[in-house]
């Protein structure tokens, strides 16, 4: 019988007997695996949250009762539970299922989520609401270890336990972040030792031990048994402190179990933590050995794992990575920084080629920046490898551990622009319009691969304040990649604008890879007997006003195309450090508009707000013709 065709709802569910809630999870990793083996999506994180969903949803009620997950890419599960089973099979694409809760999407879905560490704030403040309306009901925050050890969940946890209005934190412990979870929280989930008591009384006993007969037999007995009187000891203790009642740990993928417990847990008297041990890509032998690999996948064949990509190319990110290893074999100053994204900014290389000088900070980006203007400070070249989304938590930092005293930092803004599936909380499209105020920071857009190997030289010799390049989620070739390894690196002493090409009748300034759609869009434009000159901006803070202003003389009319928001973007600098030289051109802007742009894959995004080769030649006809030939008067 297969159970999970009649679950439509998460009252379909409460209909089973407990007992056939092992079998229906192995029938939800069975389609999970079937599913995204064919569309792609976030694997190892869904396959790990399988029976801890399904448990949450068999004993409380919602949405009376309140579910607030953390980052939400392990929300497949609660998806399929909540009537979405039949949809998955569209996440992350264009129009179908977003791979994060979203509450446009479900009543069941409370908060749209994206980034780490917030659900405790939004439990408590579920959990002070209810309180304080004198309402019924059970409020939920999953959260993982990695992202508990944020500074946003430690500023909750400090405020619940002053407060005391109960609710439950459930502590999925997998012992992995996207990059392996690090930091001192993550040693206390995994057997950190961290009481003065048990460390002098275990010290002393491990001395007396290691000196008797057989030794060695009884050293490796007493670590065990160590490890064992840790967790009755110690663990408690750290969340106790912060007035938080602790349970468990609890074995994670024994759904009766946790069934039993979270009805004990339905009628709180104060914050309660309960932990809770999985194991990402549970279930599936190839996302168990290796959870990072198929965090997020592309179509893959099932039998073996087989990635189905084009194996001719590689992420963009791979390209800094290998730079920046190429550069510190010269530079031993240099140094590279990254908030828990190792490997989706293409840092691995470097990190397994310098240890010394690879930091990653867990999630903590607020620390990551800080720490990054210290190590500047102190004369180190560090360079803080960032998504755009993520820098945003930092810009606090930003201004004052970094700007405000003039700091080299190099800023390496990844996923800039619309990264596509991820959808809403991870596109990249605010950095110009946030950075573009701060003073004492240099901004550059690289219009393609081999700039952006180009910015990466120049930052590491740039020393008058700090840098960012932000470049997008795209692919580059494998053997392009490889010729870095093995590239001659020449000094870069200037980036200015440059000319890609010449044209009589339009100008269109491009930001960044946006250069190529600007080539595009002037081919078909010579079709129409329209001359169009495109110039790539390369550097967006100083704006290259000569170059620009050369490309002006003659023209009547100039328009801007950048991956970013029309609203404080490369397209208004330009409109504001040039107004006397727009004052007899009609300038037009192309970039998306003001609201948050969903998810899909980047060419149908492109398409959707017009703004791929073939959209903007039209519009920019449209414009020209619009204003060569005014409306008659009546």
């Amino acid at each position: 019988m297969n159970l999970l065709d009649s679950i439509n709802s998460p009252e379909d569910l409460k209909q089973l007997g407990i007992h056939q809630l092992p079998e229906l999870c192995v029938q939800i990793r069975d389609f999970m695996l079937h599913t995204l083996s064919e569309v792609g999506g976030h694997l190892s994180s869904n396959l790990g949250t399988i029976e801890l969903s399904v448990a949450l949803h068999y004993v409380f009620n919602s949405p009376n009762d309140k579910l607030i997950w953390d980052v939400g890419h392990q929300t497949y599960t609660h998806k399929i539970l909540t009537g979405r089973k039949k949809k998955l099979y569209t996440v992350r694409k264009t129009g179908g299922l977003s791979g994060f809760p979203k509450s446009e999407e479900s009543v069941h879905d409370l908060y749209n989520a994206g980034h780490a560490g917030n659900s405790i704030s939004l439990a408590l403040g579920e959990a002070v609401a209810r309180d304080l309306q004198r309402k019924q009901g059970s409020v939920i925050s999953i959260i993982g270890d990695a992202s508990i050890a944020s500074g946003m969940a430690f500023e909750a946890m400090n405020h619940a336990g002053h407060l005391k209005n109960p609710f439950l934190v459930v502590l999925n412990d997998n012992e992995m972040s996207i990059s392996k979870s690090v930091g001192g929280l993550s040693y206390v989930l995994t057997s950190m030792i961290n009481t003065r008591l048990y460390r002098g009384w275990s010290r002393r006993c491990y001395k007396i031990v290691r000196w008797l007969p057989f030794g060695i037999i009884f050293e490796r007995l007493w670590m065990r048994f160590g490890s064992s009187m840790k967790s009755i000891i110690t663990d408690h203790q750290f969340f106790e402190e912060l007035g938080f009642r602790y349970l468990g740990p609890l074995e994670g993928h024994d759904v009766i179990k946790l069934v039993h417990m979270l009805e004990k847990l339905k009628n709180l008297e104060m914050p309660t933590i309960l932990h809770v041990v999985t194991r990402k890509g549970k279930g599936y032998k190839h996302a168990e050995e290796n959870p990072t690999l198929y965090h997020g996948v592309s179509p893959f064949e099932q039998s073996t794992g087989q990635m189905k990509l084009d194996t001719k190319e590689k992420p963009l990110s791979e390209l800094v990575g290998e730079t920046l290893t190429v550069l510190s074999k010269k530079d031993p100053k240099i140094c590279v920084i990254t908030p828990a994204m190792a490997e989706g900014s293409g840092l691995i290389s470097f990190s397994n080629t310098f240890p010394d000088r690879f930091f990653d900070t867990g999630i903590s980006e607020q620390h990551a920046t800080a720490f990054s203007g210290a190590l500047a400070k102190s004369g180190l070249k560090p360079f803080l490898c960032i998504y755009s989304t993520f820098l945003q938590r930092s810009y606090d930092q930003l201004i004052h551990d970094i700007a405000l005293m003039n700091l080299p930092v190099k800023l390496l803004i990844d996923r800039a622009g619309i990264v596509g599936g991820d959808g809403e909380t991870h596109q990249g499209l605010f950095d110009i319009s946030y950075m573009y105020p701060v003073p004492n920071l240099h901004i550059l857009s690289p219009s393609n691969p081999e700039e952006l190997h180009e910015m990466l030289i120049y930052a590491s010799q740039y020393k008058e304040s700090a840098i960012a390049i932000r470049f997008p989620k795209r692919q580059i070739s494998n053997d392009f990649l490889n010729s870095i390894k093995s590239i001659k690196l020449k000094p870069v002493d200037k980036i200015t604008s440059k000319v890609l090409q010449k044209g009589d009748d339009v100008v269109i300034f491009s930001e960044g890879f946006m250069a190529q759609t600007a080539l595009d869009a002037a081919a078909v434009l010579k079709s129409e007997g329209i001359s169009v000159e495109v110039v790539s901006l390369k550097t967006i803070k100083p704006l290259d006003t000569n170059t620009l202003s050369k490309s002006l003389k003659g023209k009547r009319f100039a328009f801007s195309i950048e991956d970013h928001y029309v609203s404080g973007g490369a397209g208004s600098i330009i409109e504001s450090e040039l107004t006397d030289e727009l004052a007899n051109v009609h300038f037009h802007r192309f970039g998306y508009p003001d609201k948050f742009i969903e998810h899909g894959s980047i060419t149908d995004i492109q398409k959707i707000y017009k703004l791929d080769a073939k959209s903007i030649a039209n519009s920019i006809k449209e414009i020209i013709q619009k204003k060569e030939k005014p409306e008659k008067r009546r």
